[in-house]
């Protein structure tokens, strides 16, 4: 039990370690290095306790887990590789924060690979001392299947931890999107509003215009008449001047 309760303790307290070094890259604004170290922190984790189980068992059954690890291992070299990729797109300090966080991913992954090549010539008893295979094989082997229930039950909360944290990840995405969708609905109703005033603006200087050119023909109309008018008193006086002379030289 004692055993088991360490076992547990010493994985949560690596994934979670795992989870704020990746943290502390997303802070940093680059969203691309931030998902490969969240996963690579996932893989890592996984790895640690798939190694921790490896001594207890035998067989078919630790060649399929060591065989999944070394799957695991493959993922976390080229999530690491990616993570290097990702930096090129960052300047500064940022650059070399995730540079320094690389280094410490390598060492993190050469630590795995020789934990696992040491569990694949080891396992543990009951109490968590390691065995060599030169012991007692079946002696050793009917204490360790009672801590398989444990194992599984271990394997299943940290499935479940990531479960939980995934769906976490998606109501908050959901809520972000959700936030940026009514943004940009306000953002058009604010549009509307202006659009909707500048065309009341363009109504009412068009019917100030109207009334402008109205005001401008009947300007325009007075004129004409006001000169045809003078024209024809313009007459008129010549005409009686015309007659005037007309007479008095008769």
């Amino acid at each position: 039990k004692q055993w088991y309760q360490r076992r547990v303790r010493e994985t949560f307290q690596h994934y979670f370690k795992r989870i704020n070094l990746s943290h502390g890259v997303a802070n940093s604004g680059m969203a691309g290095a931030s998902n490969f170290e969240r996963e690579y922190s996932e893989i890592s984790a996984d790895i640690t306790a798939k190694i921790g189980r490896i001594p207890h068992l035998f067989g078919k059954e630790k060649n399929d887990l060591i065989g999944d690890v070394e799957v695991l291992l493959e993922e976390a070299r080229d999530l690491i590789d990616q993570i290097e990729v990702e930096s090129h797109s960052a300047g500064g300090e940022q650059r070399r924060q995730i540079a320094s966080n690389v280094q410490n991913y390598r060492r993190d992954y050469e630590t795995h690979v020789k934990n696992l090549r040491k569990a694949r010539m080891t396992y543990r008893d009951v109490s968590g001392s390691e065995l060599t295979y030169a012991d007692d094989h079946e002696q050793q082997r009917s204490d360790l299947l009672g801590n398989e229930h444990k194992n599984t039950m271990v394997s299943n909360s940290e499935r479940l931890e990531r479960s939980s944290r995934r769906l976490e990840d998606g109501y908050r995405m959901a809520l972000e999107t959700e936030e940026i969708g009514q943004n940009v609905l306000n953002n058009l109703a604010q549009d509307r509003e202006k659009i909707n005033s500048a065309r009341n603006r363009l109504n009412n200087v068009d019917s100030s215009l109207t009334q402008s050119s109205r005001l401008l023909n009947n300007m325009y109309r007075r004129v004409i008449q006001n000169k045809v008018l003078m024209f024809i008193i313009g007459a008129i006086i010549v005409f009686i001047i015309v007659l005037a002379l007309y007479g008095m030289l008769k």
